[in-house]
């Protein structure tokens, strides 16, 4: 009975084996997936501003003049932020940007290639809009 069974114990651990290996791959792949994915998304970024209840972080962005400016925008609020529905905005009217990113979510804003110089945005949605100083920040192209 011994002799029996133990190819089928063998063919048993064969399996387990490869179906641990192939479990493995997949994962490892995904993973790598994810990973160049996300450093893509985040690499291709030239600065990144969190805009929250309390305001914009950094207040003041600074970037390179005469070149394209890709800017990530990241939003902590919850959607049960009280004023503007947990979205927040970019706004820079002298470049025609409005950007939104959504509650908890990131968005990228692509700014054109402009001459040096200081152009004021704000966020208009929430939490007093565009008149509270904390919701105002400086575009500072040098």
């Amino acid at each position: 009975m011994k002799r029996s069974s133990q190819p089928a114990l063998r063919a048993s651990k064969r399996l387990r084996i490869g179906l641990f290996l192939v479990t493995a791959t997949v994962v490892i792949v995904l993973a790598g997936t994810l990973a160049f994915r996300g450093g893509v998304a985040l690499g291709s970024s030239d600065a990144t501003v969190e805009i929250s209840m309390g305001g914009f972080s950094p207040r003041t962005i600074t970037v390179a003049s005469g070149r394209p400016t890709r800017v990530e925008l990241v939003n902590p609020d919850s959607a049960f932020h009280t004023d503007g529905g947990g979205w927040h905005q970019l706004a820079i009217p002298a470049l025609a940007i409005d950007g939104r990113v959504a509650p908890r979510g990131r968005a990228v804003v692509d700014l054109p290639a402009v001459d040096p110089g200081e152009y004021p945005f704000y966020c208009d949605i929430c939490c007093g809009g565009k008149e509270n100083p904390s919701m105002q920040g400086v575009l500072r192209i040098v």
